[in-house]
């Protein structure tokens, strides 16, 4: 088995279901999955490689999935779908008929070609000249 993460990753690819079976009991200190399919038990086993490399999830993440499991067992039917928050400093990058467009994101609103905007939506209508809905022009929501 390879020693560099990418390659180890690599090397799962060609791997049938006993063979990947195999590379886990080696390699990690957990319980084998209820797993049939090689493909599904390819990809945890790659995640779990990464995780036990470069570490897993941070406590804040960790701690918003929690939150996230327990509004749904409250709640099933409720949307997952949510615009992303956005850090100050990002920078949105949009095509639009032939000219890449580049969005900084600030402290309070949006900056494109030296003018500020208040929102995503105000930015997308100065672009493209009709009404959008910001987050979706800049494919931060379906």
């Amino acid at each position: 088995m390879p020693n560099n993460l990418d390659a180890e990753i690599t090397y799962l690819k060609d791997l049938n279901l006993k063979e990947l079976h195999k590379v886990w009991n080696r390699d990690l200190s957990i319980p084998l999955p209820p797993c049939r399919s090689a493909d599904t038990l390819r990809r945890i086993l790659a995640w779990r490689l990464q995780e036990a490399a470069l570490g897993g999830l941070s406590p804040d993440t960790k701690s918003r999935l929690r939150k996230l499991a327990k509004s749904l067992e409250q709640n099933p039917d409720q949307s997952l779908t949510r615009v992303p928050s956005l850090k100050p400093g990002t920078v949105l990058v949009r095509e639009w008929e032939g000219v890449l467009h580049r969005i900084q994101v600030l402290q309070k609103g949006f900056e494109y070609t030296g003018v500020e905007f208040a929102s995503l939506s105000e930015v997308a209508r100065h672009i493209t000249g009709t009404r959008w809905s910001g987050p979706l022009f800049f494919g931060l929501k379906r």
